[in-house]
């Protein structure tokens, strides 16, 4: 069963440092135990990145796809226990878009939340202000085709022919409670053309590289990297090889 202060210090020694700007994707079962539950998780997480750090964790909800309305105060998170009680946690503030939002705690929360972009990937999104403060990305006992959505962020800046900006309309409620009809973009799949997300060959790339650090804390497996490094790496990597980041459905 782990404690709070074995996860500070496992987080620490991996790479997490006061004062960082770092995005957490996790699974909370992948521990295989913490004492008191997940907020312990989410309490060692601010301790170790202290009073100037900030904590990020993804909030995205899929429901607006399909025509389900989004309210930035309300609609739950589908990542995980531990998104969801950052979420809720009065201290956090929430990226405004239905599709891919984000719940912020810690001194650059106002920063990363104020823009209203439309495109979930695009330079102004979450992603790129992420790599504006030289952020980090933390994931936690996932496989990275199941976490690294930052990956499509390298790939709407950087343009690829396996994907294409969709627009999404629905019906969003903002933080003063006003209901209204909206539209955003997500860069998805051309599903005419069989492609599949698969992005672990340039997370094991990358491993290779160097340019993930890798732990293990409890039971799970834990990666953690310098979103600017993980950038350029995958950058030139998919200009040299675009299948580390998809398949084609047989």
């Amino acid at each position: 069963m782990l404690q709070f202060n074995q996860l500070v210090t496992e987080f620490q020694s991996i790479g997490v440092v006061r004062g960082d700007t770092l995005l957490v994707h996790s699974s909370y079962k992948s521990f295989g135990g913490v004492e008191c539950g997940p907020q312990t998780v989410i309490d060692a997480l601010l301790h170790a990145l202290g009073e100037d750090g900030t904590l990020i964790m993804p909030t995205f909800n899929f429901d607006f796809c399909k025509g389900a309305p989004w309210d930035v105060n309300e609609t739950p998170s589908h990542m995980g226990i531990i998104t969801e009680l950052v979420r809720k946690d009065p201290r956090s503030k929430r990226v405004f878009h239905p599709i891919y939002s984000f719940a912020v705690i810690g001194a650059q929360a106002e920063f990363l939340t104020a823009e209203r972009y439309k495109s979930s990937y695009e330079r102004e999104s979450l992603f790129g202000k992420l790599r504006q403060l030289d952020g980090k990305i933390m994931v936690i006992g996932l496989s990275y085709n199941d976490s690294m959505t930052f990956f499509h962020h390298v790939e709407e800046l950087e343009g690829v022919d396996y994907r294409y900006l969709k627009t999404f309309i629905g019906m969003i409620t903002d933080e003063n409670g006003e209901t209204y009809a909206d539209s955003f973009q997500m860069l998805v799949r051309d599903l005419d053309k069989g492609v599949e997300t698969m992005v672990d060959p340039m997370g094991a790339l990358a491993e290779e590289a160097g340019i993930i650090a890798v732990t293990h804390i409890g039971q799970a497996k834990v990666s953690l990297m310098n979103a600017n490094q993980i950038y350029d790496f995958t950058a030139r990597e998919m200009r040299r090889d675009p299948k580390l980041l998809y398949r084609i459905a047989k």
